[in-house]
């Protein structure tokens, strides 16, 4: 009787999958002195992993070191 109940759940409720969605910082430069932008830092650009694929933005991020 358990085995016939656990083939109706299978059918009826779809199985979970785990997959996690983050976003981190990636340098690209390291620190010292941006002459462009006039500050002391390093430029950061921002990337996301979703669904196992990773893309990241432009290096438009400031950041003190």
């Amino acid at each position: 009787m358990n085995a016939l109940m656990d083939k109706v759940l299978d059918r009826l409720v779809p199985k979970a999958t785990a997959s996690a969605d983050t976003s981190f910082y990636k340098n690209c430069t390291s620190c010292g002195y941006i002459e462009y932008l006039g500050v002391y830092g390093r430029l950061l650009k921002l990337c996301h992993v979703v669904g196992g694929v990773t893309s990241c933005g432009a290096c438009n991020t400031i950041d003190n070191c």
